[in-house]
C-alpha cells in the first residue's frame, strides 16, 4: 500500500502571499505535481497539520487539490488550524484508515490556544478503541506534534506534552511507526521498536539541531511510504525545487 504524507503547508488566503520568503500555495502545488508524477496513484493521503497559516479560507482550495488525487484522506489539525473549518472542508476524511493488512490511526494533538501539543482524554479513548478492533492489522499512528525530542531546543519545547507516556503506549501496542510534522524537517529513527518519521514542510524548512528558531534553505518536500503485508515499511522523502 502506498501512502503520501504532506505536512505544514501553511497556506494563505491569498495564493500569491509569502511566508518566510516562500509562496506556500505555489510551493505546495509543485510538491503535489511531483507526487502525482512519481508516486501516483496513492492508496491514502495523510495531511498532518498546519495546513493553513491562520487563514482558513484556504481549506476549500486545498480540498479541491486533494480531490484531484482521488485517494482516501486523513486530515489532522496542527496548532495553526481551525478544527471545525477543517471538518467542514473535508467531510469525507477519516481518523482511521484500513488499507489491507494495515490500520492508520490519526490523533488530534492540537491544544486549543497553544503551540505545543497534547492528547486529551477523548483522543486516548479513540486510540484504545481503534487498537481493540484492529483485527490483527499492522498499526501506524499519525499526529502533528513531535512525540520525541529532536535535538532542537526551541522545537522540543513546543512538541507533544506527556510524550513519554504516548511512546510507551505505542510500544505496548506494537505500533510499527508514528508519523508527525510540526518540525519542518526530516526525521527517521527508532525507539523501543517503534519507527518515528517526520516529513519536511511543503513550504519553508527549519534548521535541524538549532537551539533557536532558524530557517533553512532546504527545498520543500513530502514523504512517501510503501506498507508491506509483513509489516515492513519502505519510505523516503522527496524534495522539490521551487
Amino acid at each position: 500500500m502506498r501512502v503520501l504524507q504532506f505536512t505544514d503547508l501553511h497556506l494563505r488566503g491569498d495564493p500569491e502571499a509569502e511566508t518566510r520568503g516562500v509562496k506556500p500555495q505555489r510551493s505546495f502545488e509543485a510538491v503535489v505535481a511531483h507526487a502525482k508524477a512519481h508516486h501516483s496513484p496513492a492508496d491514502a493521503i495523510l495531511l498532518t497539520g498546519d495546513l493553513a497559516d491562520d487563514e482558513h479560507a484556504s481549506y476549500p482550495r486545498l480540498a479541491d487539490a486533494m480531490r484531484e488525487l482521488d485517494a482516501p484522506l486523513m486530515v489532522l489539525p496542527g496548532n495553526h488550524d481551525d478544527p471545525a473549518a477543517l471538518r467542514a472542508a473535508f467531510p469525507q476524511a477519516s481518523a482511521v484508515l484500513d488499507l489491507g493488512s494495515w490500520r492508520i490511526i490519526g490523533v488530534d494533538s492540537q491544544a486549543a490556544g497553544a503551540v505545543h501539543g497534547e492528547i486529551n482524554a477523548r483522543q486516548w479513548e479513540m486510540l484504545e478503541n481503534a487498537v481493540l478492533n484492529a483485527s490483527g492489522r499492522h498499526l501506524l499512528v499519525a499526529l502533528h506534534h513531535p512525540p520525541l525530542p529532536l535535538g532542537s531546543e526551541w522545537m522540543d519545547r513546543i512538541g507533544l506534552r506527556d510524550a513519554e507516556a504516548f511512546r510507551q503506549w505505542l510500544t505496548l501496542h506494537g505500533v510499527r511507526a508514528c508519523l508527525f510534522g510540526h518540525a519542518h524537517q526530516t526525521w527517521d529513527g527508532e525507539v523501543n521498536g517503534v519507527r518515528y518519521l517526520c516529513a519536511p514542510s511543503t513550504s519553508s524548512q527549519f534548521v535541524a539541531g538549532s537551539a533557536t528558531y532558524a530557517i533553512s534553505d532546504e527545498a520543500p518536500g513530502y514523504r512517501w511510504l510503501e506498507l508491506h503485508d509483513d509489516g515492513r515499511i519502505d519510505t523516503d522523502v522527496e524534495r522539490v525545487a521551487r
